[in-house]
């Protein structure tokens, strides 16, 4: 460090020469009572003497104290300076008549001011330690402390440069390491032990496998000089990217995370946030694996639809993985009154997609509602959306048959279009595509002297888009029941009749 100190002092003394100065001497510490300098090297003219000032108020006056006529004399002793605080700088005197002089800085007797702790952060199985350098001018190096079990206080490091400090042999994922930091001077002068920071140790507890939860706790983060401002809880899942799921008020230290899954491995890290500056410092990592039973996620009813037997088949999705004790599929006449029309536990193992046919419905007779509910290992209990079919009716007006249904129903879902069909030969025949708040129709292009116009029946379907759970979507179709329209028959009697046929 003497080195670097000289090396910069020859550029800076250069540097004065160039321009005509006379540089003082490098002011270094006072120790006790003995102030202690580098010499310069001034080449403008020959030497005659350093010049020492002092005051006992940092503002002045100040006045000589002593003359060192001694060019290579590099300290002095202040005799009888007594208890109090004493500032100094030095001059060099030079027989350089018209060039300038310059001062050193100005030191005093006291001890280095201190330098604060910034923060102590875990980064994984390291601590970085960050400070803010001491106000004082003849600080050269700040000694790196912690705590060591059974030993008190041991001095890690001697840092000279920067003000940044990483401790490699700590275990911060096993307790709270605690650190302290010392300003010292060229003449081993050391400042007042800054109030220490200690690392946040962040334990986790997996919860009975029902309440599906891990809890967090840590200890508080102590001594910024703002205070904690908040906290901030980061999660990784199976050794990907971390991502932030809340923050907490600066006195709270303990957090439920929930809706946890088995099979995944969480990673936790809190981050404390001080008030005003924003400096953060990070926990320790913990990780944990939990059981759990698994709950019913996305379930979803996408689709009921009508069948060319007048049938309903109604579509649902769940989470495969899904612990389900017992489930029931539920139908209703007025969207109010809900009975099981099927139930008890699932076939295993469970998938995705599901479907059902109720044989029991009438949808000739009315819209039918349908949900679904499950009940888990844990005896927690989901429900479905609601969904419906469409009610299709037909009326024959002269020369036409008018058709009105009912919308289209499901939370999830929105409808694109509706298509009415018309039944020829047996097969389905489309008639024309709707937007999706068009709820009637008129079918005017029918031929009396076809039988399957005579008597035409017809369906519309809706083509939905249903948007999932997680955030996927699927496109169904919701067919109506078959609605018919009979036009009355025709007879077509001869202006003039003749028996003879001769009329």
């Amino acid at each position: 460090m003497k080195q670097l100190a000289l090396t910069l002092v020859f550029g800076m003394a250069f540097g004065w020469m160039a321009y005509g100065q006379v540089s003082p001497p490098t002011f270094l510490c006072v120790s006790n009572d003995t102030l202690f300098w580098e010499t310069p090297a001034n080449t403008c003219g020959p030497f005659n003497a350093y010049v020492v000032y002092a005051s006992q108020g940092e503002g002045g006056p100040y006045s000589p104290l002593a003359t060192i006529t001694d060019p290579n004399q590099d300290f002095y002793v202040h005799d009888n300076a007594g208890m109090g605080a004493w500032y100094y700088y030095l001059e060099s005197d030079y027989d350089c008549p018209g060039v300038p002089v310059l001062q050193s800085d100005t030191l005093d007797n006291l001890i280095p001011e201190p330098a604060n702790l910034e923060a102590v952060s875990v980064n994984g199985a390291d601590v970085e330690v960050s400070w803010t350098p001491s106000p004082s001018p003849e600080v050269v190096a700040y000694l790196i402390s912690r705590t060591v079990p059974g030993q008190g206080n041991v001095v890690l490091d001697t840092v000279y440069n920067g003000n940044f400090y990483l401790d490699t042999e700590a275990s911060p994922e096993e307790q709270s390491e605690t650190y302290f930091i010392e300003a010292i001077d060229a003449c081993g002068n050391k400042s007042l032990v800054a109030p220490p920071h200690s690392t946040i140790l962040l334990a986790t507890e997996g919860s009975d496998p029902c309440e599906r939860s891990i809890g967090l706790s840590w200890n508080l983060y102590q001594n910024w000089q703002q205070g904690i401002g908040s906290h901030e809880v980061w999660v990784s899942r199976n050794g990907g990217a971390p991502e932030m799921v809340t923050t907490l008020d600066g006195n709270v230290s303990n957090y439920t995370f929930r809706n946890a899954d088995d099979g995944v491995e969480y990673c936790f890290t809190v981050r404390a946030v001080e008030q005003t500056t924003g400096i953060t410092a990070a926990s320790s990592q913990a990780c944990i694996s939990i059981d759990v039973v698994q709950a019913v996620r996305g379930l979803a009813l996408t689709n009921a639809s009508v069948t060319e037997n007048e049938e309903v088949q109604l579509d649902w999705v769940w989470n495969a993985n899904a612990e389900i004790s017992d489930y029931a599929i539920l139908q209703s006449a007025d969207n109010n009154n809900f009975s099981p029309i099927e139930g008890g536990a699932p076939q295993t193992p469970l998938t995705t997609n599901n479907t059902y046919l109720d044989a029991t419905a009438s949808p000739l007779n009315g819209v039918i509602y349908y949900q679904i509910q499950t009940t888990d290992g844990c005896g927690d209990k989901a429900t479905s959306n609601i969904v419906a079919t469409i009610f299709l009716r037909a009326s024959a007006q002269s020369g036409a048959n008018l058709l009105r249904w009912t919308p289209y129903l499901n939370p999830l879902g929105t409808v694109q279009a509706y298509r009415l069909y018309r039944i020829e030969g047996g097969a389905p025949v489309l008639l024309n595509d709707f937007g999706p708040n068009t709820l009637e129709a008129a079918d005017n292009n029918i031929d009396l002297s076809n039988p399957d116009q005579v008597k035409a029946c017809y369906f519309v379907e809706a083509v939905a888009e249903v948007s999932l759970n997680d955030s996927t979507s699927v496109e169904v179709a919701s067919r109506s029941n078959l609605a018919c329209a009979e036009q009355e028959a025709r007879v077509y009697v001869p202006n003039a009749f003749s028996p003879n046929e001769d009329g």
